[in-house]
């Protein structure tokens, strides 16, 4: 295992530090052999049979290339249960687990509760929000089949009920009956120009379909958003980018909202919560 160990080392530090390279190989070797990755800083009481060994030297050439270290290993933990992930779907990040956790702290205390998650991906915010709020009815729609597969997938491993629709909502948001209650989203909102400041792992692997947006139509899920919402939805909580929360949230304002914009927890405007009550 030494030796392994010092060849991921030396294959990853030219793309990654040291300690980055050193926390994925124990991530690795945790998940193949099974054990506990405390147990993977010990390498002299660890074993690997032939063929874990050549999965572990796998999962190395895939880092080597720039997949993500939860592709490789296929899951991600987010909110404190398991996901599936695969580059049909991008994987969970801090900031999203702020946003439901706002929705848990805000909404736990109600009885029924009828919730919209437009562009779910892994389903990492449905299926949360449903496991942490059982008094919910949650319904997540995606455009992308293989997306909604691994949402499924991820749905049933964790034990929860959300009914799941294929849906392009920019174009078929009206055929949705509008009995909902909260609305949340993560939809694309990466300008193409950004592009450039992506970093090479998420833009080699990470699926473009749930990041990018054109340019000239920054806002474009947004105001499908905001179109469908008004006057049938009371509660809006959104994922933003940063550089668009002022127009973001004046977008919502002008639909009748009150609009509210949050940081995240890397002081980053992150967030918009819109609501037709003041708070």
């Amino acid at each position: 295992m030494q030796a392994l160990y010092t060849q991921y080392k030396q294959q990853l530090t030219p793309y990654y530090t040291a300690h980055e390279a050193s926390l994925m190989f124990r991530a690795c070797v945790a998940h193949v052999l099974q054990v506990e990755e405390q147990k993977t800083y010990f390498l002299s009481d660890l074993t690997a049979t032939p063929q874990q060994y050549e999965l572990l030297l796998h999962m190395l050439q895939q880092l080597a290339q720039h997949a993500p270290l939860q592709y490789v290993l296929g899951f991600e933990t987010f909110m404190n249960l398991r996901f599936a992930v695969t580059p049909s779907v991008l994987i969970p990040r801090p900031e999203t687990a702020q946003l439901v956790k706002q929705i848990i702290e805000e909404n736990k205390h109600r009885s029924s509760l009828r919730i919209l998650d437009v562009g779910t991906g892994s389903g990492c915010i449905a299926i949360s929000l449903a496991y942490y709020l059982p008094n919910a009815q949650v319904t997540a729609v995606d455009v992308s089949k293989e997306a909604l597969l691994v949402a499924q997938k991820n749905a049933h491993s964790i034990g929860v009920n959300v009914q799941f629709k294929h849906l392009d909502f920019l174009k078929d948001a009206a055929s949705l009956l509008p009995e909902f209650d909260i609305l949340v989203s993560n939809p694309p909102y990466v300008l193409e120009s950004e592009k450039i400041d992506i970093e090479e792992h998420v833009l080699q692997h990470e699926p473009h379909l749930a990041l990018f947006v054109p340019n000239q139509t920054p806002l474009l899920f947004y105001q499908a958003i905001a179109q469908y919402a008004t006057r049938i939805i009371p509660l809006v909580y959104l994922e933003i980018n940063q550089a668009l929360a002022k127009e973001t949230n004046q977008l919502f304002e002008s639909y009748g909202y009150t609009s509210l914009v949050e940081k995240d927890q890397f002081g980053n405007f992150r967030f918009v919560r819109a609501s037709t009550q003041k708070h």
